[in-house]
């Protein structure tokens, strides 16, 4: 639920989550992977090496796009943050007007009951948007912004894998996120085991279902899910695919840690944000998560995918 005292922060979260939809929409680019002089990543993965040592990362992009240092600095005016957002329909302005949190709330449900395209996801997710409001926005800012009519499936049915399906949410490298404590035994995977032992907390949560909001939307922007077993099957051999498995992974989760914790630590700087890790919580999940769908892209796309 919003309270009036935490309307300029999910303000400013607003403006960080409509930043990154609307460069996914634009499909600016927001990371790129550089290779040293004279070689490329497919060079690289095919010589058989365990590690990319002759790459780099480069997330700069995204953060160029996110305006972090701005943010750093004094106290931003509501005033601002609503001339910064790409708004021309007004459709988030909108919904902060006014200092009464139910009707924010309301207009913010408002934002899907009169899409009819919304109307099924507003229904299955009802109680998620009334009760977390970093929820709603996330969902508003990602579905202002994509307008195709496969994305509001697309994160419905990620919810639903995430609460009902035995492996949960299966990402494109075949991680999954599941419900802590959900699994029926023993992860199969080292890399589900942080959802085997996470406590049940509203932040895990929280996480959980922003991230998936823009798992499921990069997998439909960026066609993922279509290029991922192509790039598996140009590769020769089961180790070549191996290791295409992790370095795509080992690429995204850069991108994911290095622009989730410039975004934590810049909002957690700032004095209006001190005290409520939840709500910083939501914009940076948004971005990392942005991050490393962007970074899966490029890397299919740098594979010639």
């Amino acid at each position: 639920m919003i309270t009036l005292n935490d309307k300029p922060k999910y303000a400013i979260v607003t403006l960080l989550q409509d930043a990154v939809a609307s460069a996914f929409a634009g499909k600016i680019s927001l990371t790129k992977i550089n290779a040293a002089p004279g070689t490329t990543l497919a060079h690289e993965l095919r010589t058989g090496q365990s590690l990319p040592r002759n790459l780099a990362l480069d997330f700069s992009p995204l953060l160029d796009v996110l305006h972090l240092p701005r943010l750093g600095g004094d106290q931003m005016p509501l005033e601002t943050v609503f001339q910064l957002l790409a708004d021309p329909l007004g459709d988030l302005e909108r919904i902060f007007a006014g200092n009464d949190p139910s009707a924010i709330l309301s207009r913010t449900m408002d934002f899907f009951t009169r899409k009819p395209d919304l109307v099924n996801v507003a229904s299955m997710l009802g109680s998620f948007l009334e009760g977390q409001f970093g929820i709603a926005l996330s969902l508003v800012t990602t579905l202002k912004n994509l307008i195709d009519p496969k994305f509001p499936r697309a994160i419905a049915d990620a919810y639903l894998q995430y609460f009902f399906d035995k492996d949960g949410f299966v990402t494109v490298d075949n991680i999954h996120i599941t419900p802590p404590m959900q699994f029926a035994g023993a992860p199969q995977q080292l890399s589900d085991l942080s959802s085997f032992l996470s406590e049940k907390t509203g932040e895990r949560y929280l996480r959980d279902l922003i991230g998936l909001t823009v798992e499921a939307a990069g997998d439909v922007q960026y066609q993922l899910r279509d290029r991922y077993p192509r790039m598996l099957a140009q590769l020769t051999s089961a180790t070549l695919q191996e290791t295409a498995q992790r370095w795509l992974t080992g690429f995204a989760a850069m991108a994911e840690a290095g622009v989730t914790t410039a975004v934590e630590e810049t909002l957690l700087g700032i004095a209006t944000f001190q005290g409520n890790k939840l709500i910083a919580a939501s914009a940076a999940t948004y971005a990392g998560t942005a991050a490393r769908k962007a970074t899966q892209h490029v890397f299919l796309s740098e594979m010639g995918v």
